[in-house]
């Protein structure tokens, strides 16, 4: 981190999640003498922040959150220590690419997909000296309108880190994060962590998004817990063959922590496929098949479940990778 002068964190991905951090970031930091917020934002998004900056509501507060620079340009945005991608799981290597010039020196990057391969599938695009620190979010933040924000109450928890490294980048944004009022851990066991998240948020994609119910709705219907279940218990099987460690109630702890959310809270994987939008079926469901081909385990439910998804919404079928 530059000591310096003004350490300066661009948020890339102004949607429900790089909203909440950004818009907590922008609006802790807006008379700071030490840290900068950027935001990398576009379209109908930039224009919005542009004219009135971001309208973030969370639980009872409402925050008129305003970066320093609002733009998609590389040379406007500038050098930066450090880039948190909020964008869905299909932009983060084409954002990347594009920024990676802004990057300083031994810059940081943490991302925030629901993936447990970014450190795979990113290695290779990490120019030399940069850390990539592998997140992941519990939360519950959507898009209202262009430049307003909704996070709701329940799970809010964002953590990032390395897999038994020490950092002090990591220990540093953990603390600046924490300062602007989000609930943030740094550790050295973030694979563990990101399964754990990948082991609810999975499943629950594909049942909310065949029934386009409410998590609430799903909690209600024995058949739709029923395959919550069914699908989670496939997804350890392959964690196991993975020799991923995980904890032995994580099919009940998955199904408590649906009761936890808002009654009206829907999976953004089927807000998404629901307006016909892009959708993150490659990471969230595609690399589950894929993956247990390669260990040779047979996942019944992931298999009708993609092919009923398939069906269901046409559209999709142009964006999956080969399996």
């Amino acid at each position: 981190m530059n000591t310096n002068q003004k350490t300066r964190i661009a948020i890339a991905g102004i949607g429900g999640i790089g909203g909440y951090i950004g818009g907590k970031l922008a609006y802790h930091y807006q008379n700071s003498e030490n840290v900068e917020i950027l935001f990398i934002s576009r379209g109908e998004t930039k224009k919005a922040i542009d004219q009135q900056g971001l309208t973030l509501h969370s639980g009872d507060q409402t925050y008129n959150c305003v970066p320093s620079v609002n733009s998609d340009d590389p040379v406007l945005i500038g050098q930066i220590d450090a880039l948190i991608i909020c964008t869905k799981s299909y932009s983060t290597t084409s954002i990347l690419k594009e920024y990676a010039r802004c990057l300083q020196p031994n810059a940081v990057i943490i991302t925030t997909q629901n993936t447990v391969n970014g450190q795979a599938s990113l290695a290779d695009l990490l120019p030399k000296g940069i850390s990539l620190l592998e997140g992941c979010i519990f939360i519950a933040s959507n898009i209202l309108q262009a430049g307003i924000i909704e996070h709701k109450p329940g799970p809010t928890k964002l953590f990032f880190g390395t897999n038994n490294l020490a950092s002090k980048q990591g220990e540093a944004f953990e603390k600046l994060l924490q300062e602007a009022g989000i609930d943030t851990t740094f550790t050295q066991n973030i694979q563990e962590i990101l399964w754990k998240k990948f082991l609810f948020v999975s499943p629950i994609a594909i049942v909310s998004a065949l029934t386009q119910l409410t998590f609430s709705q799903i909690l209600e219907n024995e058949i739709h817990v029923t395959r919550f279940i069914q699908l989670t218990s496939e997804l350890i099987q392959l964690a196991q063959v993975k020799h991923i460690p995980l904890d032995e109630n994580a099919i009940n702890n998955n199904v408590e922590l649906l009761r936890k959310f808002n009654p009206t809270v829907k999976s953004s994987f089927q807000l998404d496929l629901a307006k016909g939008n892009l959708s993150e079926i490659d990471s969230l469901i595609s690399y589950v098949l894929t993956e247990a081909a390669t260990h040779a385990l047979k996942l019944p439910y992931y298999e009708t479940a993609f092919i009923e998804l398939c069906l269901k919404y046409p559209h999709i079928n142009a964006q999956i990778d080969p399996l």
